[in-house]
């Protein structure tokens, strides 16, 4: 249960407007989750949805914090809140994220791995927290829907993702996710390969044609935006640009996973919005996109798309070795078999999947440092045609992204990754 820690009904503002919120989401959804969530409770007295983020901050789903003012047996009267994720329209989307297994496998997350994971914590002493609680999961042939404990009544927040993580909130995010790699590596130690649906990113022969015509959309604002970044040796990067098909080729190649080398469940979405914060307590969020395979992928995403931009490239070696020494950590709490990676494999993996750093600037990191603006959307971000050739090239210039790629191209080349 989330309640309101005051007691009283506090009326809810809501942070888009134009988002379209289903109707089921009424009385008679909740009611059977709260009987269930909340000891006592006797009545809905009032139930409001409204969005839980702003546009641009989440682009695969529906998110909707839904409020209820809520009467108890003894007559006392409470408000209460959750936050419900469900699947987009079709016609919005939706068709597109399908393909993706992001439900299914955020399902099966909270049901089975993030419980496994904390147990094995558990069980050599410690309590580690990893994810919000799910109370409630809902599977019919129209989608999947999850309602989650609204952690802003814990006082979780997000950092601005314009701004980044500053050096204490990367260490402490490394630390974190180290926290979640070992504990996977361990089940699949003690357990076994992982469902197929982790062996694969969103780069899979079915997602060619929409990778490859999407590519070709905005091939042209790209190289365009690029000529305006006042970016040292302009023409030559944009010469070394893969094409589409080469670009979602390297995509492709990255699913390949080496079972020799040490790998992890990856969240694979990791970036600042996907990441909370309440006093000394962290918990990730949007658990869609895990795969298994090398942690460099979570390595390189995270730093990609989350450090600030005056730690970003500077603090880059600095980070893996945070991380290295809280992986080393956990994985012998968790009395792992195997050999624990050195710090040196760790920088050689970094270089092995460094494609994850281009492909992260290039692709989702538009979105992550796009500021808040209410065409937003996945459908916006594929439409064909004149207005979506112009939205397109605004996110290409934003401010925020040319400071990024300024700082990220010149790094990459000088890693051998361009």
């Amino acid at each position: 249960m989330s309640p309101n820690n005051s007691g009283k009904s506090v009326k809810p503002e809501n942070p888009n407007e134009h988002l379209a919120i289903p109707k089921w989401i009424n009385e008679d959804y909740f009611r059977p989750i709260i009987e269930k969530d909340v000891k006592d409770f006797a009545a809905i007295k009032n139930l409001t949805p409204i969005a839980a983020t702003p546009p641009g901050e989440n682009y695969t789903s529906i998110m909707v914090r839904v409020v209820i003012d809520i009467e108890l047996k003894d007559g006392t009267e409470q408000q209460i809140s959750y936050i419900l994720k469900t699947m987009l329209a079709m016609d919005k989307g939706g068709g597109i994220v399908a393909t993706m297994n992001l439900f299914p496998k955020e399902k099966q997350m909270y049901q089975v791995h993030i419980p496994n994971f904390t147990r094995l914590y558990k069980e050599a002493g410690v309590d580690i927290e990893l994810a919000p609680k799910c109370v409630h999961i809902d599977e019919t042939p129209e989608g999947i829907t999850l309602v989650m404990e609204d952690l802003k009544q814990q006082q979780f927040a997000n950092i601005d993702r314009l701004k980044g993580f500053d050096m204490e909130h990367m260490t402490r995010v490394l630390r974190k996710i180290a926290e979640l790699h070992a504990a996977s590596a361990v089940c699949h130690e003690q357990n076994g390969p992982y469902d197929e649906i982790y062996t694969k990113s969103m780069y899979n022969e079915s997602n060619r044609s929409l990778f490859e015509t999407m590519g070709k959309m905005r091939e042209k604002q790209y190289i365009q935006a690029m000529r305006e970044w006042q970016l040292p040796d302009v023409e030559q990067y944009i010469a070394e640009m893969p094409s589409p098909t080469e670009f979602f080729d390297i995509g492709l190649e990255l699913n390949n996973v080496d079972e020799s080398e040490f790998n992890v469940l990856n969240h694979g979405d990791l970036w600042c919005n996907n990441i909370m914060f309440s006093g000394e307590r962290i918990i990730f969020v949007d658990l869609q996109v895990g795969r298994w395979g090398s942690p460099a992928q979570d390595l390189w995403y995270l730093i990609t798309t989350s450090a600030s931009l005056d730690i970003k490239v500077k603090e880059f070696d600095h980070f893996i070795q945070i991380y290295h020494t809280r992986l080393a950590e956990c994985l012998t709490l968790l009395k792992y078999s195997k050999p624990i990676p050195t710090l040196r494999e760790l920088h050689v993996m970094m270089i092995k999947y460094g494609d994850w750093g281009p492909i992260t600037a290039a692709g989702v990191l538009v979105a992550v440092i796009m500021p808040s603006d209410k065409d937003s959307n996945i459908d916006m971000m594929m439409a064909p045609g004149p207005e979506g050739d112009a939205f397109r090239y605004k996110t290409f210039v934003n401010p925020y992204y040319v400071k990024a790629m300024l700082q990220l191209k010149p790094f990459f080349k000088n890693k051998g990754l361009m």
